[in-house]
């Protein structure tokens, strides 16, 4: 182990060597001066105060100055980095001997200070007349030799720094205590539990209650109290207990903006607040234990509410020089929204909803949902303490409150969907595209050749239409297509039958008349259109 200074490692001499380059920059960062500017800016610079990394203000010398800017011009920054002693390492107030003897006093004794070794070198006369060395000299003496208490094993706890905290709520501290043994509402006995958060500032417990059962119900119930009455926290730190390492309350904790902090295993020093709070809560339990009869929550509850109050709240904190109550009296409660808080801390689990009855099945009891999430994978949250209704999530999203379904209930009716104006007649866009279709099939045809015959009667027209189309037309059909026809006539007989049979080729054989004779009436407007029948007309 090297015995030079802290000081004049790395980290420190590039800091000392960029502060030296801070101060004289002025007297380097320019080539020419005008005479006499440079001892001009020497002065000025000497005439103030600087601010030395870890030594703090500190007034330069106009010696020290040109010594740093002829340093800088010869070498850089790295000129003017700390240079080490040159007697580094060596020996100078403690001589061999001296030190050897030390070392076997420290191998010896492990627990022994170095001022009970430097004791002992006198009194034994050790030293021979010489200079009592500095307890911090032998110390570094005695780690370069690996003679240090702590390299003896004897030091191994890591030193602990007191954390202070300037306003309310910016810590809390959780923590549950088993206490002393309480009769349940079935009249068996058990241990209370007791769930506490300590505010770090002002020591006061912005809530505590026992409990008969250490779980996250409890937990909610506690941290619930703290937040409705006083606001959220900044931090929330607790132990590694299984019920502090529940998601749920992370997850919860950060959605109000309060973040979830975890000491080390087996770690307790960073919760002394909490834990020196304990020692009061075993005086209170201490006087529990002497009574003859043993309580319900109930009674311990109202009983420690009245000696929380009297007892600690009201008494000076030595932590803090006033009492709790005193520390908290100009803090503003700031609660959340009592809707927020209750969904705080719900237990999540995965359901699909029943494809028949539109329920999820939680516990015993079957929840009713929305009619289109039947089939479908969803989340339901929920308080352990109060199950009369659940919350559904789809994808992240909450969907609704489901409440249990009730035995020989009427089904819930499927929302209708509100009469809208409509803005487009679908039937009327497929009609017209399913006539172009027609159209675009029956262009290569030559209207111009199709002339109509005096054989082609009525008769003969409805013979051809019900043979292409597969019909056997009943009465009102055919006085249907004889219609059609003196509406019509004269049509060509060639025009009816590619007319029926492109309808054949789109729809098929035996649909109702209307079909084919919409086929026709669009392939006779057609053929009245066609150019060359203008001019024949």
């Amino acid at each position: 182990m090297s015995d030079e200074p802290r000081w004049r490692d790395e980290e420190r001499a590039m800091l000392l060597s960029l502060f030296r380059y801070g101060v004289i920059a002025p007297l380097v960062e320019q080539e020419d001066f005008a005479r006499g500017e440079v001892s001009a800016l020497v002065r000025s610079l000497a005439s103030e105060t600087h601010h030395m990394p870890g030594s703090g203000p500190v007034r330069l010398s106009e010696r020290t100055l040109y010594y740093w800017r002829k340093k800088y011009l010869e070498g850089g920054i790295d000129a003017l980095r700390p240079r080490p002693r040159k007697d580094r390492g060596r020996l100078r107030v403690v001589d061999e001997e001296l030190l050897a003897r030390a070392v076997q006093l420290r191998k010896e004794g492990p627990k022994r200070t170095t001022k009970t070794l430097l004791d002992i070198l006198v009194r034994e006369d050790s030293l021979a007349g010489k200079a009592v060395p500095h307890r911090a000299t032998l110390d570094r003496h005695l780690a370069a030799r690996d003679a240090s208490r702590r390299q003896l094993g004897v030091l191994g706890t890591k030193r602990t720094i007191r954390m202070q905290f300037e306003d309310f709520g910016d810590l809390w501290v959780g923590d549950y205590h088993h206490g002393p043994i309480v009769v349940r509402p079935d009249g068996q006995p058990t241990k209370a539990k007791l769930g506490a958060v300590i505010d770090h500032t002002t020591r006061y417990p912005v809530a505590d209650r026992y409990y008969l059962a250490e779980d996250l119900a409890t937990l909610r119930d506690t941290a619930l109290r703290a937040f409705l009455k006083w606001g959220k926290c900044t931090k929330f730190y607790v132990d590694r207990g299984s019920v502090y390492r529940s998601k749920q309350l992370a997850y919860s904790l950060h959605h109000i903006g309060c973040h979830l902090v975890h000491s080390r295993p087996y770690y307790s020093q960073g919760r002394g607040v909490v834990e020196k709070w304990w020692q009061v809560i075993k005086q209170f339990e201490d006087e529990v234990r002497l009574r003859d009869e043993l309580l319900t929550i109930h009674e311990l509850n109202g009983l420690w509410e009245a000696y929380r109050e009297l007892r600690y709240c009201a008494d000076v904190h030595e932590g803090i020089g006033k009492s709790p109550n005193d520390a908290i009296a100009k803090v503003e409660p700031r609660p959340i929204d009592p809707e927020v808080a209750r969904e705080l801390f719900l237990i999540t689990e995965r359901r699909t909803v029943h494809r028949k009855d539109g329920c999820v099945a939680l516990h015993g009891t079957r929840y009713l949902c929305e009619s289109f999430l039947r089939g479908k994978r969803v989340s339901v949250r929920y308080d352990l303490a109060d199950r009369s209704s659940v919350l559904i999530f789809l994808d992240g999203k909450r969907i609704h409150r489901a409440v249990p379904q009730q035995p020989n209930a009427t089904p819930e009716p499927h929302p209708t969907a509100q009469d809208v104006e409509q803005s487009v007649d679908y039937l009327a866009l497929i009609r017209r595209d399913f006539d172009q279709r027609l159209l675009e099939q029956a262009r290569p045809l030559a209207y111009a050749q199709l002339e109509a015959s005096d054989d082609f009667n009525a008769q003969s027209f409805v013979d051809v239409v019900a043979q292409l189309a597969g019909l056997q037309p009943r009465a009102a059909e055919e006085r249907e297509l004889r219609s059609f026809w003196d509406t019509y006539r004269p049509i060509p007989e060639g025009l009816v039958r590619i007319a029926v049979e492109h309808a054949v080729r789109l729809r098929g054989r035996r649909r109702h008349p209307q079909v084919y004779l919409h086929a026709i009436r669009t392939l006779v407007l057609a053929h009245w259109q066609s150019p060359d029948k203008e001019d024949e007309r």
